[in-house]
């Protein structure tokens, strides 16, 4: 397992490098960690009399570095620290992540990026490779890439399937993703479903029980699929369509059922970043958890010019239980936490 880690993480950076990527570093501890109301963070003893914790993300910091050194193409391979309140196949508090940004690019161009990577990694696990020469109407062949994941045939040659979340509410849950917005009738529809709902329920919980247990089951495994144009109450550091408010430029892909990235065209308007930090905080506050000041500094720097641009992050243990077949995160991961806490 040590020698496929080393494979993937090699033909990632190979992938950015060739592509004309800088690869930088950020702080591991921070004072001022995203405030997402999605995860829960660590903190440690203060240093200099500050709070500490340990980041979930590079996020923040790659963004400074866009604004501040103007350098229009970032990546960076690290660890990432998130509190789970239990363990599960998927997840380890302890995780490796990639997140790499283009400037003057898009969530669409993000996309592409996936399929490339993908597929680069792909050809450098030899032993794995099985192309298919398929005849085409026009009688030309083109070839296909497959790789096998629990048991799965999986056809990885771009382009990959894309789906809008809107599309697959309506077609895994048969809900009307634009009446679900709103909040009185989402719990509505969640009770008819025999979901139970309390005061407390936000419309956040409600989305996530039935994304996980009606639609995120029944997405295809056979080819990869991506995922775009989350709501807006879940466009986290995204921009929201002009096209359509109600819904983020956001997307997350998948393969052989595994959620592997999550990816945006960034929030640039400096104004409603500081909103929606204050509002995450507000509901960590409801929620009963961790609750610190917002990263100043971040705003700052998106006051003096954070250009156009999109950014993702990929689980890295992930790919690495794509490509080796693994069932579940302990697998690739020489010392799991489940290891070494028991």
């Amino acid at each position: 397992m040590i020698k496929s880690r080393e494979i993937v993480i090699r033909a990632i950076r190979d992938f950015f490098k060739n592509e004309g990527f800088i690869e930088v570093e950020t702080p591991l501890m921070v004072s001022a960690p995203d405030p997402s109301f999605t995860n829960e963070v660590f903190e440690t003893s203060p240093v200099l009399g500050k709070r500490m914790f340990l980041a979930p993300s590079p996020e923040f910091f790659m963004k400074k570095i866009i604004a501040l050194e103007k350098i229009p193409k970032t990546f960076q391979i690290c660890k990432a620290f998130r509190n789970p309140q239990e363990l599960d196949p998927l997840h380890n508090p302890e995780f490796t992540i990639l997140e790499w940004y283009r400037v003057g690019a898009d969530y669409t161009d993000l996309m592409e990026d996936c399929e490339n990577l993908v597929k680069f990694i792909y050809k450098s696990f030899s032993s794995q490779i099985k192309n298919e020469k398929v005849k085409m109407k026009n009688d030309k062949e083109k070839i296909k890439n497959f790789l096998s994941y629990q048991g799965q045939k999986i056809n990885i040659t771009p382009p990959w399937p894309r789906t809008t979340i809107k599309e697959a509410f309506k077609k895994y849950a048969n809900i009307d993703l634009d009446k679900f917005l709103d909040f009185m009738k989402a719990k509505e529809i969640a009770r008819q479903k025999g979901y139970k709902i309390n005061k407390e329920t936000t419309w956040e919980q409600i989305y996530h029980q039935i994304f996980l247990n009606e639609i995120e089951p029944k997405l295809p495994k056979e080819s990869p699929l991506i995922l775009y144009d989350y709501p807006a109450p879940l466009a986290a550091l995204s921009k929201i369509k002009k096209s359509d408010p109600k819904y983020a430029q956001r997307f997350e892909f998948y393969i052989g059922g595994l959620e592997l990235g999550n990816g945006y065209s960034e929030l640039t308007d400096w104004q409603e970043q500081e909103k929606r930090l204050k509002d995450d905080l507000l509901k960590r506050k409801r929620l009963g958890m961790k609750v610190f000041d917002y990263d100043h500094e971040f705003i700052e720097a998106l006051k003096k010019g954070l250009p156009e641009c999109a950014g993702i992050a990929v689980g890295v243990d992930r790919l690495v239980m794509l490509f080796t077949d693994s069932k579940t995160i302990q697998e690739v991961i020489s010392f799991p936490a489940i290891k070494i806490f028991g």
